[in-house]
C-alpha cells in the first residue's frame, strides 16, 4: 500500500466546502491507510473543469489512482446528463492512457426542503433534487458498463450530516463519507 498515491478529482464535495482541511473525507482517509491522498477539488467546478485540468491536477502528480466525483454543479446549472458523463467518461480515458486507475465517486444528495440556497435561474431545488437522483443512477450504471470501481457517497448521509445549505457535507458528513470510501478501497486493494 505505500505505493498507493491517489489524487481526488472533483468539486466543493471533494474540496470539502468550510471544513477545516484536516478534517475532509479525503484527509481522514490519508490518516486511516497510511496512504497519501492529494485533495483536487475546486467548489462551483463543473466537469468540463475537471476534465480541463485533469492534467495538471491529476496526472501531474503520477497518482496510481484517481478518485472522480462531479456532476452537482453540472445539473445546478441544468445541462445534460449526457454531456456530464463524456466529461467524465473523457476523464477515465485520460486515465487509463496514463495508467491510473480512475474509481467513480457517487455524489451526495441534496437536501432542499429546509435549505435557504435561492431558487437558481436556471433549475428548481426540487427538480435538481431528483435529477441528482436520476443523475447518479445513470453514473452508476456508466461504471458497471465501463468496468470502474465505485464509491458512493450517497450511502447512509442523512439531513443531519449537512450544512445549513443542505448541499455541503459537515464534518459529521466528511466522516461518513470517509467510512464509506474506505468500506470501498478495502475491495479495490
Amino acid at each position: 500500500m505505500k505505493d498507493v498515491k491517489i489524487v481526488c478529482m472533483g468539486d466543493s464535495l471533494t474540496e470539502g466546502y468550510e471544513i477545516n482541511p484536516a478534517k475532509r473525507w479525503s484527509d481522514l482517509l490519508s490518516r486511516k491507510m497510511g496512504i497519501e491522498f492529494i485533495n483536487s477539488g475546486i467548489s462551483g467546478d463543473t466537469t468540463g473543469g475537471m476534465l480541463a485540468r485533469f492534467q495538471p491536477m491529476v496526472v501531474a502528480h503520477q497518482p496510481t489512482h484517481v478518485i472522480i466525483m462531479g456532476g452537482t454543479n453540472d445539473l445546478w446549472i441544468n445541462l445534460p446528463d449526457e454531456l456530464i458523463l463524456s466529461n467524465i467518461l473523457a476523464m477515465t480515458r485520460q486515465a487509463n492512457y496514463h495508467e491510473i486507475i480512475p474509481i467513480i465517486g457517487i455524489p451526495t444528495p441534496y437536501f432542499f426542503e429546509d435549505s435557504p440556497l435561492a431558487e437558481s435561474i436556471f433549475i428548481t431545488d426540487r427538480k435538481l433534487s431528483d435529477r441528482i437522483d436520476i443523475f447518479c443512477e445513470k453514473l452508476r450504471q456508466f461504471a458497471r458498463e465501463d468496468e470502474h470501481p465505485v464509491i458512493d457517497f450517497s450511502v447512509n448521509m442523512t439531513r443531519d450530516l449537512f450544512q445549513e445549505d443542505g448541499v455541503h457535507p459537515n464534518e459529521k458528513g466528511q466522516e461518513v463519507m470517509a467510512e464509506q470510501a474506505l468500506i470501498a478501497l478495502k475491495n479495490i486493494f
